[in-house]
Formats: C-alpha cells, sequence, structure tokens
C-alpha cells in the first residue's frame, strides 16, 4: 500500500502480507529499531524507527535499486545486526549483539567514576573526537598507562596552554591522569549499552532521518545554517570552502573563500540572505552575496568561535582564546567598525589563562548571552550601557558550550561535562538542571524551536539527539544510524519544523550533515 510520501510497510504486525516488521533476536517487536536504507551511490541515508509494535514506515523515495537496508536496535550495538541487499519480504530478525560489537562513546564514558576529574577529562579532552573504542582501547585490549601517558603529552602539545589552539586547560596533568584513566578502566569489560527506555523511543516513531554525505570525506562540517532558500550552508573547516546543500536533490555545490587558509568555523545567514562567515585562523570576518557571487572581508583581530546578527544588523562575535581580557565583539556592516567589550576574570586563575569563550546568542533585547567552556560560567552582556555580568553555572566543570534563547528570553545551555541540560532564567537569575537520559552522552549544543517550543540537543558522545518539551520536561531520544557522530552544530527550520545537524570528529568518522523531520516528511 503506498501513501502519500511513504511507503507504508507496517500494516501487518506478524510481517505477513506486505507488511514489514522488525524482530529482536528472541522474535519478540523491536521498538525503536533503526532501519538504515544507504544509497552508497549517492551518498545518502534515510533511517527511520520501528513502531512500539516493531512496524516502521519508510519514504517511497528511498526505495530502489541498489540500496542496502540495514538494521539494529535502538540501544547500543554500531554493528547492524541484520543487513539486505534490497527490501525485506517479511519480518526481519536481529541477530544477537556480537561480544565486539563497539557501543556508543557514552558507554565507555560511563565506566569512569563519577565526579569533577572526570567532568574535567570530559571537558578537556572530549570536544574533537569521541571517547570511543578508538580511544578507550588499544588494539582491543585495555590501554596501558603508559599509552594513557603519551597520547595526553600529544594532545598537550597539540591544544594545551602555550600551544596554537589552547583548548586544554593547565590542570591536565599526563601523568596522574593516564593512571587515573588507566586505573579506572583496567578492569572494566567491554561495555555493552542499554536500549534506550521505549517513552524515549515511541515519540519518534514518525521521524525520518536523512543523513548526507560531506563531498569531501575529510573534511569537518563545523556548523550548518538554514537559508530562506531552503538550502542549507555548511562550513568546511578543513577546506577553507563553504558547502551549499539541496535538499530536495541531494545535490552539493562548493563555494570557495577567497582568503589564504580562511577555516571557516560558523555561519548566519542575515535578513538580506547574506552570508556572514566567521575565518577562524585569519581572525577575520566575511559576507558573502550570492546573488552577485561576491565576498568582502573584515580584519576582527581574534580567532572568532560564535555568531550571531542582532536587530540592527550588527554581527557578534567571541574572541575563542583571547585572555586577560577575554572579549566580545560587534562589526557594524554599514561602517566597518568592530567594537570590543571586555570580560572580567571569574578568577584569579582566569588572567593568564583562557576561560575558552565558546557559544554566544543575541536576544530580542539585542543583550548578548556567551559561555565559558572552561571557565563555567554564562555570561550577560548589555551593549546599551556596557554593562557585563557572570553566572556560575551550578555544577562545577560543567562545561557549558553551545547554548540558545526561547521564545520567552529564556536560556538553555548544554552541560558538556555534567550530561545536564540546563535552563537559565533571566528574570529571577536561576538555574535548572535536567539529566539527559544516557548521563554521559555530553551535551554539546541547543537550538530550540521558537515555533514549537521545543528544545533541541545534540550530543558528543552519545550518538543521539534529544528532543525536550519544556511543558512535560520529557525526552525524546532520536539515536543515530553512525557510530561516533560528535554533533557539533544545530539549526532549525522554523517553517518545516525539521533540524539539521553538522557532525564529524578530528580524527574520526567521514564528515555529514543530518536532517531529522521530525513528523515525517510531510510535516509542517
Amino acid at each position: 500500500m503506498v501513501t502519500a510520501g511513504w511507503l507504508a510497510v507496517g500494516a501487518c504486525a506478524d510481517g505477513s502480507g506486505t507488511g514489514w516488521v522488525v524482530l529482536d533476536d528472541r522474535g519478540e517487536p523491536a521498538p525503536g529499531a533503526l532501519i538504515t536504507v544507504r544509497d552508497t551511490a549517492a551518498g545518502t541515508a534515510v533511517t527511520v524507527y520501528a513502531a512500539p509494535d516493531g512496524t516502521f514506515d519508510v519514504p517511497d523515495g528511498a526505495v530502489g535499486p541498489g540500496r542496502v537496508w540495514e538494521f539494529r536496535s535502538a540501544g547500543a550495538e554500531a554493528t547492524p545486526r541484520a543487513v539486505l541487499d534490497g527490501a525485506p519480504e517479511g519480518p526481519v530478525r536481529l541477530a544477537p549483539a556480537a561480544a565486539d560489537d563497539e557501543p556508543p562513546a557514552s558507554a565507555f564514558l560511563a565506566q569512569l567514576p563519577d565526579g569533577p576529574e572526570k567532568r574535567r577529562t570530559i571537558v578537556d579532552c572530549g570536544g574533537c573526537h569521541t571517547f570511543n573504542a578508538r580511544h578507550a582501547r588499544l588494539s582491543g585490549a585495555h590501554r596501558p598507562e603508559e599509552s594513557w601517558r603519551d597520547a595526553l603529552v600529544l594532545m598537550q602539545n597539540m591544544a594545551g596552554q602555550g600551544s596554537g589552539f589552547p583548548i586544554m586547560s593547565s590542570e591536565v596533568d599526563p601523568e596522574a591522569d593516564a593512571a587515573w584513566l588507566a586505573g579506572a578502566l583496567a578492569g572494566a569489560p567491554w561495555p555493552r549499552s542499554v536500549p534506550l527506555p521505549a517513552a524515549l523511543t515511541a515519540g519518534a516513531a514518525r521521524a525520518v532521518l536523512t543523513e548526507y554525505d560531506v563531498p569531501e570525506p575529510g573534511d569537518l562540517p563545523h556548523d550548518v545554517a538554514v537559508h530562506p532558500s531552503g538550502t542549507l550552508l555548511v562550513t568546511g573547516m578543513f577546506t577553507h570552502r563553504m558547502y551549499v546543500l539541496d535538499p530536495g536533490s541531494g545535490g552539493w555545490r562548493t563555494v570557495d573563500i577567497p582568503v589564504p587558509n580562511a577555516n571557516p568555523r560558523a555561519v548566519d545567514v542575515a535578513p538580506d540572505g547574506r552570508w556572514w562567515v566567521l575565518l577562524g585562523a585569519p581572525q577575520s570576518m566575511a559576507a558573502y552575496d550570492p546573488a552577485a557571487g561576491t565576498w568582502e572581508t573584515h580584519a576582527i583581530g581574534m580567532y572568532p568561535h560564535s555568531i550571531d546578527l542582532d536587530s540592527e544588523g550588527r554581527v557578534w562575535f567571541n574572541g575563542h582564546f583571547t585572555v586577560a581580557p577575554e572579549l566580545i565583539g560587534s562589526l557594524d556592516p554599514a561602517t566597518g567598525t568592530v567594537t570590543r567589550y571586555e570580560v572580567p576574570p571569574p578568577a584569579p586563575r582566569w588572567t593568564s589563562e583562557s576561560t575558552i569563550p565558546y557559544g554566544l546568542r543575541v536576544d530580542a533585547d539585542d543583550v548578548i548571552w556567551a559561555t565559558q567552556l572552561r571557565g563555567n560560567h554564562l555570561i550577560r552582556l548589555d551593549p546599551a550601557d556596557g554593562s557585563v555580568r557572570l553566572f556560575e553555572m551550578p555544577t562545577s566543570e560543567s562545561g557549558p558550550r553551545r547554548p540558545d534563547l526561547a521564545a520567552d528570553g529564556t536560556v538553555w545551555i548544554p552541560g558538556f561535562g555534567a550530561g545536564t541540560l540546563v535552563r537559565f532564567d533571566p528574570a529571577s537569575e536561576t538555574f535548572t538542571e535536567y539529566p539527559v537520559p544516557d548521563p554521559d552522552a555530553a551535551p554539546y549544543v541547543v537550538r530550540v524551536d521558537r515555533t514549537r517550543g521545543t528544545v533541541w540537543l545534540g550530543t558528543g558522545h552519545g550518538d543521539v539527539v534529544y528532543a525536550f518539551d519544556p511543558t512535560t520536561e520529557r525526552f525524546t531520544a532520536y539515536p543515530l544510524p553512525t557510530r561516533g557522530a560528535l554533533v557539533r552544530h544545530l539549526d532549525v527550520d522554523e517553517a518545516t519544523g525539521a533540524v539539521w545537524a553538522a557532525y564529524g570528529a578530528s580524527p574520526g568518522i567521514p564528515g555529514k550533515v543530518l536532517r531529522i523531520q521530525p513528523g515525517g516528511p510531510d510535516a509542517g
């Protein structure tokens, strides 16, 4: 039976006739199981979830010759537990998990003892790549202490204090940290992940997830932005170019940036359709006019991280590595004037070491809200009078990364180290913490669907995106088909409710972008 936009394959729960159903290894329905239809030639993969009775629907556009169908449970196992060359002809039964199937990185993090040391380790060492078997193990065995020490020294040389990219704190001690990691993991078995509760997956039963391979597999798609035209803008951080994806056709095109080693990190779209792109290493900002095909660049004097526009058209950014003073800046496109604001250090330590300025958003009153990843504070900057206030996060070493603002002005913050979604109420100046269902998923980025009120949360180590309903205070889980999907950025298409994500790791999986259609392809 074919319905508009869908191939209805869940008509019969027992798999008889034309109905399709996925069963677990015991022959029972597998609610929340992932069904992925992969088109390797096109570089796309469409994923849906099984309903509570094991039935599932697949968009008719995903069905065709040469497609590979993969099935796995909603829990940990990375290796698909069933693979078919073509559509199934009846019920699909999942094979038992193999002893060495790789779970999400969060399952390895779960083996570390909870506390400040673990949270600091996640914040210091978990932002570039996931803590999966590739890093937590060595040739399939427990990593010895000397190997941990060598890895930490390498990371410290590349990204420690005094390096050209100082994102690790001065508290990293390769000797002590290696002993702690090796001791904590030495007796741990190969982790088995617990399947997501049905309550978390039932709400996603109609969802469709579509992955698109980035044209250059080794690139790092750092940020995404939905353009008013319906296309998706993607920053190619390693290839120094911009990508444009047409979701309708799945086609990509590239736009070169006329700046050597452009290092694009963040992108936003102005009301007139121009792209504003932060260029990290060149310490610049660039604007692209898609109608004219022309660029203009502005030197801003610092390595910027996050971007947002205010109601007057000013473009805001923060200095990723600025120290004493930590800086937040704005560019007036009309005059080219750059204005800088100093953020006072929250403690004496931060007069010589970066707090790692991270996320930044502008509210409806043009007040700036920003986070300090290592400094563990939320910042409020009012450009009207230049005042700056700092609010300490309620959990130490919580690692606030990329926040967002709801329509009512509340600030939603991902607690990367603490495993929490945090709400800050500017009126009462109070925090509320919500533990995420997988406490070791490492929440990385928040985007709020201001039309529908949903708070979307991308994770760094859980291979999952969550939708949080502030009214019911419930999470819905959207497990991802790719293992090691460190979700760095999200954007919401307010017109349709679709959510876009960028993920990749350094080193790690080939870069991908993902579209989540929570209500299916025909929802709007």
